[in-house]
């Protein structure tokens, strides 16, 4: 067991005599700290780096990140510090963050976690990088993820960094495809991660490592400099330890951006997530008080433990005012991924991912058949060659069959995506909407998975057991619709691996969702949370 080697240590707050430790801190948190100067953002983010260095280079080797920025975030940090108290600043400035290895940023290799394009330098940062480093926040690095953002049995896993391993039980799985986001944050790495989300990408994983992720309403977030999966759904997402630093990097990435002609929503509805507020926080019973919440009973039921956390966190809501309706979907809804996610899938990977390549220069592969022949050289020559370089992770033989299948049999244009595309999703859409505004619901509300996170492949522990056979069904509700959901920690099992519970919103409803899970973030410390039980030390 990976365990036994990495007991509790105990150690002093970063700051001498500050009395602050930064360790699980959330993001409200190491504002505070900050603004009091109790800390830093140049100590802040050594205490980052000394934590990247003991437990991803070495020790467990969580696997979670690939490039650290370490000269460039700590110049930046202490230029941020000594501006603090000249200019006036947002909730974000001088936080540290990483972003997944899908998002550019300008000076470093945007790789897709894949040795193919361990050299592909990105013209720009994304959009989404440079409204973060607007506003403050220190990029710390890039982040692991499954290759190519789609795991094929492999979650977690790519052949530049490895598998990502849960920083809660190092012997599990930490799912994907923002992998090494989730582990970097609960690994405490970094304040925050940037992930992407097509079909679960940074839900799941938070589900998995115990932290809040908010998957926007579609086209709240740029995804210019982003590598696509299927723009249909593909969005960032934030990955942060409570909801109200959800919501404020959220608001920060969120906004119009000519490149992306999604944003264009952001027009009509603008990105306020969080508003000024007088007084106390208010209590759970004020903010459930008048909110009626649909409960999705008709689901996969996998994992008992799941069900148990699930009901006390009902009756924990009950108890503070919500009203809870059960309700029941239409079969669609329980049925998304073979009729509707994954043609859309199949159709748009091919053209998006090498309109995206094209950026590239003349060294780098610039479309689907030319990233294939890399991936099978490097294949073949790690195979070919002795000693330590046949010892490096290959290429998933999986992942490049299913770029294969892609290749060989595009879906683009094809009366199957056309149908789905312009009848299905906004039929999806337009129902679930009528059916929230008929029955007057705020929120749906379900486990975000009905399995925990997995023993990493070939780790052999006794006691895992899941019946389901999809256990993200309801996941795909948000990605098909492109409504918001918010994943956030319901507790811990006894592997000590966390379990998720969902909030699903309407369109362009992310205020009072973020209100909703705020409320319901207050309740849930009466249950047993991820965050009291880090499987790593505290400090190095």
């Amino acid at each position: 067991m990976v365990l036994a080697s990495i007991g509790f240590l105990h150690a002093g707050p970063v700051a001498a005599g500050s009395g602050f430790d930064p360790l699980n801190a959330t993001l409200p948190e190491l504002k505070a700290a900050l603004d009091s100067g109790a800390i830093s953002s140049a100590e802040l983010v050594r205490f980052y780096q000394r934590r990247m260095r003991a437990y991803d280079d070495q020790g467990p080797h969580i696997n979670a990140i690939l490039h650290q920025h370490n000269r460039q975030a700590l110049e930046r940090a202490r230029r941020l510090d000594a501006r603090r108290d000249q200019q006036a600043h947002g909730p974000l400035y001088g936080i540290p963050f990483v972003v997944k290895d899908n998002i550019d940023v300008i000076g470093h290799p945007t790789t897709g976690g894949s040795m193919a394009l361990k050299s592909a330098m990105p013209e720009d940062s994304a959009t989404l990088v440079r409204r973060l480093q607007n506003a403050g926040a220190i990029v710390l690095g890039k982040a692991n993820m499954t290759e190519f953002a789609a795991s094929y049995g492999q979650p977690g896993y790519s052949s530049l960094g490895g598998v990502s391993r849960n920083p809660r039980n190092p012997d599990y799985s930490v799912l994907g495809s923002s992998s090494g986001p989730a582990a970097a944050v609960a690994a405490n790495f970094a304040a925050f991660a940037v992930g992407t989300d097509t079909e679960g990408s940074a839900r799941g994983p938070a589900h998995a490592a115990g932290l809040v992720a908010a998957r926007p309403t579609l086209g709240r977030v740029s995804r210019d400099g982003v590598i696509p999966l299927a723009l249909s759904f593909d969005t960032p997402a934030p990955l942060t330890r409570s909801v109200t630093g959800a919501a404020w990097v959220l608001e920060a990435m969120s906004g119009t951006d000519k490149a992306d002609d999604a944003t264009n929503v952001n027009q009509q509805h603008p990105p306020r997530f969080t508003g000024p507020r007088e007084g106390a926080t208010p209590s759970p019973q004020e903010q459930l008080q008048q909110a009626r919440i649909g409960v999705i009973r008709q689901r996969d039921h996998g994992d008992p433990a799941i069900e148990q956390r699930f009901g006390r966190a009902l009756h924990e809501m009950e108890d503070a005012g919500a009203r809870l309706v059960d309700v029941r979907l239409g079969e669609i809804y329980y049925d998304l991924w073979p009729s509707v996610v994954a043609p859309v899938h199949e159709a748009e990977f091919e053209p998006q991912l090498e309109r995206y390549l094209r950026q590239f220069g003349e060294h780098q592969p610039h479309d689907l058949r030319q990233l294939l022949a890399r991936c099978e050289r490097i294949n073949h020559r790690r195979q070919q060659q002795p000693g330590s370089a046949s010892q490096e992770p290959p290429i998933s033989i999986s992942r490049i069959r299913g770029m294969k299948e892609r290749l060989e049999e595009s879906m683009a244009g094809s009366p199957r995506y056309l149908d789905v595309l312009t009848h299905r999703l906004p039929k999806l859409r337009d129902r679930l909407r009528g059916f929230m505004q008929e029955n007057r619901l705020d929120a749906l509300i379900f486990p975000t998975e009905a399995c925990a996170a997995p023993p990493r492949e070939g780790v052999s522990v006794q006691g895992y057991d899941c019946d389901s056979q999809h256990p993200f069904a309801l996941g795909y509700i948000a990605t098909a619709t492109g409504f918001p959901e918010i994943t956030l920690p319901m507790g811990t099992l006894d592997s000590r691996i966390p379990v998720g519970v969902s909030l699903l919103g309407r369109d362009f409803d992310e205020r009072q969702l973020f209100e909703l899970a705020g409320a319901l973030e207050q309740l849930l410390p009466n249950l047993p949370v991820a965050a009291a039980t880090p499987a790593l030390p505290r400090d190095p």
